[in-house]
């Protein structure tokens, strides 16, 4: 992982750095770079008013940061809010480690580049690491942050193996280095009952997007995402919150940034995606309504 990393910040084409099974990573000593601890203080501004004025002014860097889906049904939600968020760190640089537990990518499938690109990711400055189990992936995310990665997400199915333990470990790989790690708990709605050393938890629903106009004037087609976010968990925060809020966001992928949801969302169409002349009653149908 560690020659991968070092690879891309030297230049490499990103076609001669390919996707690593963890079985291939061997643990040593990561050196120290000069600096590294002062980027934790870092602020990210999600560029929500309402999520950025309770986290303090944004998303600390050099800090363990955990995404929970709020439904079983809220997954995919729950992983396109993680890269929009993973995507939102990179506005100024840097790369991306992601971390995908082999559960989790059958669920939900493998990276398509097309998809990472409209989602606002550059794939040429990622990389994708395949585990096998929970503790696979977890001392993967830990090595990625020692490491010195700027950004490292991971894809956690399930929480027995997952606690406050290895939570601190996490957090402290990520203090030390200054890289911010991003835990998606799939398979895990709610996490209620988990505990842990993170700085953030942010649970996430799906929420109904504002509609674009079609050709023709015929059935809308879906417009930007917006997720239904509500923060969870806040480590030393500065005053009382409201765990209950949910705060709409929408994702825009040009310019890498959140924004609060104030969009009309429009009427949807009928359920048939048809022309107004085919909608029309046909004759035989209105002579038995006569009947």
């Amino acid at each position: 992982m560690r020659a991968a990393i070092a690879r891309i910040e030297a230049g490499v084409p990103a076609a001669e750095v390919r996707a690593m099974r963890i079985g291939t990573v061997t643990p040593g000593p990561s050196p120290r770079r000069p600096g590294a601890a002062r980027r934790g203080k870092r602020l990210v501004p999600l560029g929500s008013e309402g999520l950025d004025g309770l986290l303090g002014g944004g998303l600390r860097a050099g800090a363990l940061h955990e995404i929970v889906p709020e439904t079983a049904r809220d997954e995919a939600a729950a992983s396109g809010f993680a890269l929009a968020m993973a995507s939102r760190c990179l506005a100024g640089g840097g790369m991306l480690i992601w971390i995908v537990d082999d559960r989790a990518a059958s669920e939900s499938g493998d990276p398509y580049r097309p998809g990472l690109q409209a989602h606002g990711l550059d794939p040429d400055r990622m990389i994708v690491v395949r585990t096998h189990g929970a503790d696979q992936t977890l001392w993967a995310l830990e090595e990625a942050l020692r490491a010195g990665a700027f950004t490292v997400l991971a894809e956690l199915w399930g929480g027995q193996h997952y606690g406050l333990a290895p939570s601190r470990r996490l957090v402290l790989a990520a203090r030390a280095r200054g890289g911010t790690g991003l835990l998606l708990h799939a398979g895990l709605p709610g996490a209620a009952t988990l505990s842990s050393g993170s700085e953030t938890r942010f649970a996430v629903a799906a929420h109904p997007s504002p509609h674009l106009a079609s050709a023709g004037g015929r059935m809308p087609i879906p417009g930007q995402a917006v997720f239904g976010v509500r923060l969870d968990k806040l480590r030393n925060a500065a005053t009382d919150f409201d765990t209950s809020r949910i705060h709409p966001l929408v994702w825009t992928p040009e310019q890498r940034c959140f924004h609060d949801h104030d969009l009309s969302l429009g009427v949807a169409f009928s359920s048939a995606d048809r022309s107004p002349e085919a909608a029309r009653p046909r004759p035989q149908a209105q002579r038995r309504a006569k009947r």
